[in-house]
Order: structure tokens, then sequence, then C-alpha cells
């Protein structure tokens, strides 16, 4: 029995190593490659126009701390969403002479909102403003 052993265990050797062997042999064909996933493109929404701003109204008025400020209101009159809006107004004293400006800016304007605003006005004398233009994004 010990012959019957002895002899089976070289041929045991040889089908373990070729069973191992048969998973790495040269001549196999590589993985199949993953097919590429199309990245999404981003598509940049279309450039706001200014003009889908509308200045409803605007004064120069006193704030709580007495301090003057322009007071109004804006509205979005377009489709979509303004990220920033801004409102320039030119300041005059009381020659008409321009002394300064004072923007009011807003972000997130949704579709169809109003908009009230308060800015600042930093200079002395102020006696009128006039609206100058928008900018929006």
């Amino acid at each position: 029995m010990k012959k019957s052993a002895a002899s089976l265990r070289p041929i045991l050797l040889a089908t373990a190593v070729l069973m191992l062997g048969s998973g790495c042999a040269k001549e196999d064909a590589p993985p199949a490659a993953v097919p590429a996933v199309a990245k999404p493109i981003a598509v940049a929404p279309p450039p706001v126009n200014p003009e889908a701003l509308t200045l409803l109204e605007f004064k120069i008025a006193k704030n709580q701390a007495g301090k003057p400020v322009l007071k109004g209101s804006i509205s979005n009159t377009s489709q979509q969403t303004i990220k920033l809006a801004t409102a320039t107004f030119t300041l005059f004293n009381k020659k008409g002479v321009e002394i300064g400006t004072s923007i009011a800016t807003v972000d997130n304007l949704e579709p169809k909102f109003a908009w009230t605003f308060e800015a600042q006005i930093l200079q002395e004398g102020v006696a009128s403003a006039k609206f100058a233009g928008f900018t929006a994004k």
C-alpha cells in the first residue's frame, strides 16, 4: 500500500499544478474592457438679459438710524432665476453735480418676483438720484 501511495503523489502534484496554472496561462484573453460611461456634459444656462429686470419705484429716504438710503423695488420679469442682480444709481447734490453712486444687490431673484431694496448712501449732501442701470448673472 505504501508503494501505491508514493506513486500517486507525483500524479496528484502534477494535477494540482495543472489546475492552478490553467487560470494564469499567457494565451488566455485579457479581461473584457469595461464600457466607458459617458460623462454628463454641463450645459450652461442661457445668459441673463438685464432687460429682464424692471425698476418699479425708488426714492431717497431715511432708515431707522436716520441715515439717508435709497428705497425701492425691482421685478424679475424673466422665466429664470437671476443669481445676482445689481441696480446702480447715480447720486447728485443740490446743484445737480454728480457726487457718487449707490448700488443695490440681491442674490437668487426668482422669476416673476419683486425685490424690495434699501441701498446705503455714503456721500454727504445727496439731494437726488438717477437710475443708471442693471447687471444680471
